[in-house]
């Protein structure tokens, strides 16, 4: 009999460390950014909403390597655009910027100009120089961008690149 206590005491331990394990790997940090991986052509998580304009390809693809370095960027929109309101600098505002490439080695912003298409629906950034070799690049196309109908986007669109090695 007191084998079979024994016995159940231990069960019960192991039962009691089992529940706890399960329970507090399921609690944590309340940081979803930090429980979320950013899949290539997807924004980064944030308040994104289902309505309103959305960025539905990019190149180069977020991740990609060996990226000439005399590339263009493009974002391709799921509607017409309000081609004024994509735009690497701003007149009204210069701390708003919509469509940013920026260097990560040099922390800074690449110098360029954006074009729509005829249709508004594909931004192309075009670098004023070449882009620096073996270098890693966010590009940022921000709640700023509008559609036609003046709507922005639900979250900053972010994707990264790495140029080939000179």
């Amino acid at each position: 009999m007191k084998r079979f206590k024994t016995q159940q005491a231990f069960f019960a331990l192991i039962m009691m460390l089992a529940v706890s394990v399960f329970l507090f790997t399921g609690c944590g940090s309340s940081d979803e950014a930090a429980l979320l991986t950013a899949a290539p052509d997807s924004v980064i998580p944030g308040e994104c909403t289902e309505a309103g304009p959305q960025v539905i390809a990019s190149a180069p693809f977020s991740g990609a390597e060996n990226v000439p370095i005399g590339t263009v960027i493009t974002a391709t929109f799921n509607e017409a655009m309000d081609p004024t309101t994509i735009e690497v600098t701003n007149p009204e505002n210069p701390e708003v910027l919509t469509f940013t490439l920026r260097d990560l080695q040099d922390i800074a912003n690449t110098e360029g100009t954006v074009a729509m298409s005829a249709a508004n629906a594909i931004a192309t950034f075009t670098p004023t120089q070449a882009l620096h070799g073996d270098s890693w690049y966010r590009v940022t196309i921000t709640t700023y961008a509008k559609n036609a109908g003046g709507t922005s986007l639900g979250c900053s669109y972010v994707w990264e690149f790495k140029t080939v090695a000179p």
